[in-house]
This record gives C-alpha cells, sequence and structure tokens, in this order.
C-alpha cells in the first residue's frame, strides 16, 4: 500500500470516541433494554461501518504516477514538472493540500519563497472521484548535485467528520533531478596535445600500429629490419617493407583531488570543489569535441575494490553524458582517499603514453610519482587557477604546486 494513515491524526481520535460511546450505548441498551438506545446503537454502528469503508477506499483508491525519470539539466535551466494523482474511489478530495520536499539542487521557484526555501512546499488539491489531476509547476536547476522528491503526503478534511486526515506516501519516488557542473573555461587546453603512440588514425605521425598493415614498398637502407616482409621479398624478387598504420595517442587522463593540505600537513576538504569540477567538465567537452578519448580518477572514496571514483577510457557525446553524470553525483562533502594512495594505484595501470592533466593541489609527496610518469608519460600538466581563471602549465618537476585561491 503506498499510502499511509498518518498516526496521531485528528480522524483517528473521532473514531476511537465514537466506537466508545457506541460500547456505552450498548451497555446501557443491555441494561435498561430501551429500544431507543438500541437505535443509537444502530446508526453509530452504520456511522462506523461507513467511516472504515471511506477510510479503506481511500487508502486503496488514491494512487501517484511513479514511472522512473532522470530530468538533467544545467545550473540555471528551466523544466516544467508534475504530479499526476488518480483518485479511484466513490468519495471526492476537497479542499486538500499535496506536501513534498525537493533536494537543494532544484527549485520550484513559483512556490517556494526564498525564506522557506528548505520548507515543505505545499499545493491545494483537490480531486473529484473517479478522476485524475495533474500538479505542473515550473523548476530551475540550481546547483550543482542531485536531487529527489520526498516526504510526500496530502491533507483533506475527512468527509465524515470535522477534523483533517492526512495520509503519508511510503512509496519510493522515482524522478531523479541531475544538475550538470558549469562549464568554467580553461585556458592553454589546445596546447596541450601532443603527438604519442596510440590508437587515433593520422596521416602524418612517427607512430605505426603493427597490427594495422596497409600494404609494402620498396626496401630502404633506412627501415628497420624487423620491417622486412619476407613473403614479398621472395614474390617479387626485391626487397620488401611493410607499410602500418600511422598513429597517435590523443587520450587524455584528467586526475582530479578534492583535498588539500594546511601548513601543518593536515589533510581538509577543498573549498574550492566546486570549480574543480566545473573545470573537469569544461575539460571532457573540449575532448569530446575534439574527438579525443578521455578517462577520469577523482580521489572521492567509494566502496568496493576501487576505492576511488572512475570513468573508464571513452569518446563521444555519450562518454561526455556519462562523465557529467559522475561529476554531479560528487557529493559536496564526500569521504577523501588520501590522493597518494589513489596515484599509487592508477600509476600502475599506465603501460602506454597518455596526456596527463592533474586538477587540484599538488601534495609533496605526489611529486616523485609524477617525475617517475614524466619519463614515461612525456605529458603531465597541472591545471593552475588565478585571479584571471584557470590554465593548464606543464607540471614542476620540484617541490609541491598549489592552487592559488
Amino acid at each position: 500500500m503506498m499510502w499511509r494513515k498518518e498516526e496521531g491524526t485528528g480522524d483517528s481520535r473521532s473514531f476511537d470516541y465514537i466506537l466508545l460511546a457506541l460500547f456505552v450505548f450498548f451497555i446501557i441498551g443491555v441494561i435498561f433494554r430501551s429500544s431507543v438506545v438500541f437505535i443509537a446503537v444502530g446508526i453509530f454502528a452504520a456511522y462506523l461501518i461507513g467511516y472504515k469503508i471511506y477510510d479503506n477506499s481511500i487508502l486503496k483508491s488514491l494512487s501517484l504516477k511513479n514511472q522512473k525519470r532522470t530530468i538533467k539539466l544545467f545550473p540555471g535551466e528551466e523544466e516544467s514538472f508534475k504530479f499526476e494523482i488518480e483518485n479511484k474511489s466513490m468519495f471526492p478530495l476537497i479542499n486538500g493540500e499535496f506536501t513534498f520536499q525537493i533536494g537543494s539542487a532544484i527549485k520550484a521557484y513559483t512556490i517556494a519563497k526564498d525564506e522557506d526555501y528548505w520548507k515543505e512546499l505545499k499545493l491545494p488539491l483537490s480531486i473529484i472521484q473517479k478522476k485524475k489531476t495533474v500538479l505542473e509547476f515550473p523548476i530551475r536547476a540550481e546547483q550543482r548535485g542531485v536531487a529527489r522528491v520526498k516526504n510526500i503526503s496530502y491533507d483533506f478534511p475527512h468527509l465524515l467528520n470535522f477534523s483533517r486526515l492526512r495520509l503519508r506516501y511510503y512509496d519510493f519516488f522515482q524522478t531523479e533531478f541531475i544538475v550538470y557542473p558549469k562549464l568554467l573555461p580553461v585556458q592553454g587546453v589546445n596546447a596541450v596535445f601532443h603527438m604519442m603512440p596510440g590508437d587515433s588514425r593520422l596521416n602524418y605521425s612517427p607512430f605505426e600500429e603493427v597490427q594495422s598493415p596497409l600494404g609494402t614498398r620498396d626496401y630502404n637502407y633506412s627501415d628497420p629490419f624487423h620491417k622486412i616482409n619476407w613473403k614479398a621479398t621472395v614474390k617479387t624478387q626485391k626487397m620488401q617493407t611493410n607499410i602500418y598504420e600511422k598513429v597517435v595517442d590523443r587520450t587524455f587522463v584528467f586526475i582530479i583531488n578534492l583535498s588539500t593540505e594546511n601548513d601543518k600537513n593536515m589533510v581538509s576538504f577543498n573549498k574550492n570543489l566546486e570549480n574543480l569540477l566545473s573545470y573537469t567538465a569544461y575539460l571532457s567537452e573540449y575532448a569530446t569535441k575534439m574527438r579525443i578519448p578521455f578517462e577520469i580518477y577523482i580521489n572521492a572514496r567509494k566502496p568496493g575494490k576501487v576505492p576511488y571514483v572512475h570513468l573508464h577510457e571513452g569518446e563521444g557525446k555519450t562518454h561526455y553524458m556519462h562523465a557529467l553524470e559522475m561529476l554531479a553525483r560528487v557529493h559536496k562533502q564526500a569521504p577523501i582517499l588520501p590522493f597518494n594512495k589513489m596515484m599509487f594505484h592508477i600509476g600502475k595501470q599506465f603501460i602506454k603514453p597518455k596526456t596527463i592533466i592533474f586538477i587540484g593541489d599538488l601534495p609533496s609527496g605526489s611529486m616523485e610519482m609524477m617525475n617517475s610518469w614524466k619519463q614515461t608519460q612525456n605529458s603531465v600538466y597541472h591545471l593552475v587557477e588565478g585571479e584571471g581563471g584557470a590554465a593548464i602549465r606543464p607540471a614542476a618537476l620540484r617541490g609541491a604546486v598549489r592552487n592559488a585561491t
């Protein structure tokens, strides 16, 4: 049963009083053998039967449409949202009030005022018997995050007494609001691309994909010995060299540190979290437009074998939407995994060169790992934030690097 009557409401007390009166009148009727008293008992009994029929009809016949739905918005965007409620009973529900709460990422600005934003939102609602009613209102995305509708209830006057009946909706309401982070621009991202061996096809590249042969050509003295195609050499009676696809690796790796260190080497939550995630969203959009694969690591702790948040390498619009959703779901006070511990884990996964961009503070303990990566990766950068915005710079070789705030 989706709806339950809230205990302690006035109608429950009325039922108890009438039941007590029925019992008292029945005892009086038995003692005094009065037909008038038994008539009163019959009236009370009929009232209680109607009372129960009304209650059961309302609880079983009131339904709220609850389909799984995800509404995705950027901050400032608006969307129309609605509740669809049906009254299948024979009794009308008049002069009621529909109440609910919604997460802070979304604001129903036509209903909620600034001063009562965190309180229950209320809408007048009357439902005629055997009819559906739609409550529709605009919502606006306020800030990055995920929001749900909760604490749904319906308060209306009881048809058979003067008290109000409050029904609470106990089913999980499946509509979810996802507000993506803002896209804050980053300077210097177009200069980050470096020619490295990889999977993307390119006409001019110093690297080749040996699994993708294109054919053969005549051998030159500068060609390496392992490129000689002996079968083609025997067939043509001339030395032949294999020709392979020219490839590069355009993969970006965004590594985000949500923590920061103070002067006493105490780790705390980075107050600049929203900007860090917004810069990452912008870089993800850039990589998507340039058709560059990318993956994301965030040192927000999560349960499972992999203790940090990770978006696997991919490309295209669908991958970009997955990145935005992952960034939106990072909680403002998420438990933090030590950054050096995450770097130790992910450093072992880099078996081929990639373009790495650090976003957030680089603690001093991470520099040794980063320097060893530079020998392998050849492209390690750090996003630095200053008064003019954020820019990407080559990662420093010595000392700790911190965001300018």
